[in-house]
């Protein structure tokens, strides 16, 4: 007592049938089942009297169960009443065709049964669905005793996928293999041949097959671009269907659909892409310098193309093989190891239908040689009395003494040919429709990369109309009148960038003139050449007029001004600025238009101006660090005495100050006017979250930036601690206020900056400062060529934050204030990420292509409050207009809860 009792059990579930006697003393238990002794199993045991099923199986529990009580003292046993499970179970199945008996015998009007093979206890009930929709039992033949499903008078548009779920206690489940009805209308339009994507060279002939069946034949059409094609010269529809295009031209690329209609049913769309073959040219020359006895891995990114360009490394003219020392794996080329034999002249080469493009990677196995008889060491000074292409690689120094061992420096040496132009693009002046060649070629060491401006654009590659030939000359393939103006031929490699500019006038061409018009032309000819020769007289009065005009205010300024303003036309590598060509002005241009705006308030600002701080002895500097390399040279650390003092010049007794040094050590005009345009920005502002400019050293090169600096570092750093706790000290972790705190800071920063009329072209947690009073403090650090290499990306030689920039600033080199808001945007990111690098997961061509199709928006970080992810994706609008400017940034972080003290 109690006795077991029959029960519902649910299969696969658990289960228990008891069993207990009045005096259970010296009693042991056993179980039977249809008679025969139950064994104990992980699924089934005897826990004390009772029978534990932690499983029930529908075919191994099957039957009755007894209980066998036996006195072990007396042999006496005892048998109790049998039970049973009533084992409710549904176990799917699949639906498959009843009626006909296979799917070769179904025909369009005939009946069609399909069977439903799932099976439970008790009978489950069943559901048809067709393509994801229930069918209704009303208007449905759906016998649920036998669980099937009929098609009365099956036809095309019973097509579909066909399964059925059922349900029962046990549960619910649905067919787990399915049947696709598809019944053939003959008078249904069937393809029969599919046109095929293609990829073709300009002017070559382009065929699109396509063909249709049904009864009767169905009528077929082509759209181009969703517009009807007609045969036109180029363009013709053959008999058969296929589409032939003679001259494939770039408005014949893209989308092509062929469209056949029948009596019955929808209309049959099949479609196939024609594009022209492209290839994007490669990088500029590189090299690499080795050390002996080294694994070494050298990547080659492989030029944009349609087709898909192959990729392979060449090395004297033949492929690297696969295997070896020295092998090809993927596009990378490995040494493995580097011996001298190694230096010479690689080639990555990529080629589809469109051409070959090359990248050349000059390679250097460093030997440990002597040093050559032309090089003499002096004091530690390396001397070349003239450089040699030998010369080129890793330099050395090492310097030891008896008690502290030895250390060494190592440094590269390359040795590069400046650029010279030996054809330089000439005015041009050409009939509207026809094409236009503007010749150029440079060379220099590495090769030059060249490429076309026009006015202030660079032309795109990809433009079908603009084709940059393999040695540089521009070809333009149907020219029109807006065409005419000025294009500059820019030609660049490590050493320096060289351009020349040249005048394309397109015209109408002439037309044929009646006898009687040709009489007048010598009068009309003389009426042409007098008011030709009077409007440049008057362009020559007007132009000498305002040179006497400019050099008169020039003359009045000089003496009005105090005599350290003078610097301010000084070049900065010492002499005066000159404008070589139109890209220098250009260049001065837009640094003119950045600054539009700053001498409204220059009266105001005057204190702060980069004139009034003066020079700043080199020799009071006293080097602490080196941070990294920037575009313009290394930027580090030093000690500077007295540069906080009023006259700021500098003294033997005067207090030190940390501060951050930026040197200017390229001769690119382009990075020259950038350095300027640093010193003009931070010279100007003052703010308490933007860094002082506090001196420059101009008197001998390289010239030196010397910016405020703050204790704990730059912010990146910062956010990456708070990130780790392991290290991180107590109270170092970041709270929500107060990082929105932090974004506060720079929002106000970047706020005086916009008001000011500045952009600051690189705003990220890299270049900003944070004090030892959680003071963060906008700059301009600008490590892209180590520390943060990983941040940037080359693109149309430049060195570009990608994963901060909006597209407009990417694609079209247009910079605002509203480039600014975005990247702060991305800054708020990073602040809630706590340092990590947006996008993470993409490499750069891939950010770039998220770019191109209006996808930067960055995920909501862990963490962030849903108002401030908000205001980020205002940052974020794909229109410059519709981003938030830094007033409405301002005042949308002021009204959140925030912490000053980070």
């Amino acid at each position: 007592n109690p006795e077991p009792k029959s029960q519902d059990a649910l299969h696969g579930r658990s289960a228990m049938l008891r069993c207990e006697v009045s005096d259970a003393e010296g009693v042991s238990y056993s179980w039977l089942q249809n008679g025969d002794a139950v064994n104990d199993t992980e699924r089934r045991f005897r826990e004390g009297g009772n029978l534990k099923f932690t499983a029930v199986d529908r075919v191994l529990d099957a039957g009755t169960f007894q209980c066998l009580a036996t006195n072990n003292a007396t042999g006496e046993e005892e048998r109790s009443t049998e039970a049973s499970f009533n084992i409710k179970w549904l176990e799917s199945g699949g639906v498959t065709l009843k009626d006909p008996a296979s799917e070769q015998d179904i025909e369009s009007s005939a009946p069609v049964t399909f069977r439903c093979n799932i099976d439970g206890h008790p009978r489950p009930t069943c559901h048809w669905y067709r393509d994801g929709v229930r069918l209704p039992e009303k208007s449905h033949q759906i016998n649920n005793k036998e669980r099937t499903l009929t098609l009365p008078s099956a036809s095309p548009d019973n097509n579909g996928l066909y399964y059925c779920c059922a349900k029962n206690p046990a549960g619910h489940v649905c067919s787990n293999a399915n049947f696709t009805l598809n019944i053939i209308d003959k008078s249904f339009p069937r393809p029969v041949v599919v046109p095929e994507d293609l990829v073709v060279m300009r002017n070559e002939e382009a065929l699109l097959n396509c063909l249709f069946t049904a009864e009767p034949p169905p009528t077929q059409e082509w759209y181009h671009q969703d517009e009807l094609v007609t045969n036109k010269s180029r363009l013709v529809m053959l008999n058969n269907g296929s589409l032939l295009i003679t001259q494939v031209k770039p408005r014949n690329t893209g989308l092509y659909k062929c469209v056949a209609k029948g009596p019955r049913g929808l209309p049959v769309t099949l479609e196939a892409t024609v594009n022209l073959a492209e290839i994007e040219e490669m990088g500029p020359s590189q090299s690499r310098v080795f050390s002996a006895n080294s694994l070494e891995r050298v990547s080659c990114r492989p030029p944009r193309g349609h087709p898909e360009p192959d990729v392979w490394w060449e090395w004297g003219g033949e492929r690297v093989p696969s295997e070896g020392r020295v092998y090809q794996d993927g596009l990378e080329l490995v040494f493995s190891p580097t011996q001298g034999e190694d230096s010479g002249l690689y080639t990555c080469v990529g080629q589809n239908k469109a051409g070959t493009r090359r990248q050349e990677l000059t390679v250097t196995v460093a030997n440990g040689s002597e040093l050559p008889e032309h090089v003499v060491q002096t004091g530690g000074v390396l001397h070349f009395a003239k450089v040699t292409r030998d010369d080129a690689g890793n330099y050395t120094c090492l310097a030891s003494n008896s008690p502290q061992g030895q250390i060494t420096a190592a440094v590269q040496l390359t040795v590069a040919v400046y650029i010279t132009f030996n054809m330089e693009p000439e005015h041009t002046t050409v009939y509207q429709g026809h094409t236009a060649i503007l010749h150029c070629q440079a060379t220099g060491d590495p090769q030059p990369f060249i490429q076309w401006k026009k006015k202030d654009k660079f032309l795109e590659p990809r433009k079908s109309r603009f084709q940059k030939m393999p040695n540089g000359s521009l070809v333009i393939h149907d020219v029109s009148v807006e065409d005419t103006g000025s294009f500059t031929c820019i030609a660049g490699n490590s050493c320096n960038i060289g351009h020349t500019s040249a005048e394309l006038y397109v015209v109408e061409k002439p037309v044929h003139h009646s006898l009687e018009e040709d009489e007048k032309a010598p009068y009309k000819m003389i009426q042409t050449i007098g008011l030709s020769v009077g409007a440049a007289v008057a362009y020559i009065i007007i132009v000498l007029g305002l040179m006497f005009y400019c050099k008169k205010r020039r003359n009045a300024k000089r003496l009005k001004g105090p005599e350290g303003e003078e610097a301010e036309t000084e070049h900065l590598n010492g002499g005066t600025v000159q404008t070589n060509g139109q890209a220098t002005a250009e260049i001065q241009e837009e640094v003119a238009l950045t600054n539009m705006g700053t001498t409204a308030s220059s009266a105001n600002n005057k204190r702060h101006s980069s004139h009034d701080k003066g020079p700043y002895p080199r020799a009071n500097l006293t080097t602490i660090t080196t941070l990294g390399k920037g575009e313009f040279g290394e930027v580090f650390l030093a000690k500077a005495k007295g540069i906080m003092s009023a006259g700021g010049r500098g003294s033997e007794d005067e207090e030190e100050t940390v501060v951050l040094v930026k040197s200017l050590q390229t001769r690119d005009e382009t990075l020259q006017l950038e350095f300027r345009r640093e010193i003009e920005m931070f010279g100007k502002l003052g703010h308490p979250n933007l860094v002082r400019l506090l001196g420059m050293c101009r008197e001998a090169e390289p010239h030196y930036l010397i910016l405020e600096y703050a204790e704990l570092g730059d912010l990146k750093q910062y956010l990456k601690m708070s990130k780790n706790k392991e290290e991180k000290p107590k109270s170092h972790h970041l709270s929500t206020k107060q990082k929105v705190g932090v974004c506060l800071q720079v929002a106000r920063g970047m706020e005086h900056l916009s008001n000011q009329r500045f952009v600051h072209k690189d705003l990220a947690t890299r270049n900003c400062l944070i004090s030892a009073k959680r003071q963060v403090k906008v700059s301009a650090l600008g490590l892209s060529k180590d520390v943060y290499n990983d941040e940037y990306y080359h693109y149309r030689q430049a060195w570009i934050p990608l994963r901060w920039l909006p597209s407009e600033a990417v694609f079209e080199d247009d910079y605002s204030t509203k480039t600014d808001v975005w990247s702060f945007g991305v800054l708020m990111w990073e602040v809630f990420s706590l340092g990590e690098l947006p996008h993470a997961a993409l490499d750069h061509d891939k950010v770039l292509e998220e770019l191109r199709e209006g996808r930067g928006k960055l995920p909501l970080p862990q963490g962030c409050p849903s108002r401030v992810y908000k205001l980020m994706t205002r940052c974020w609008a794909s229109s410059p207009k519709d981003r938030a400017c830094f007033n409405d940034i301002v005042s949308a972080l002021s009204e959140l809860p925030s912490e000053s003290k980070v």
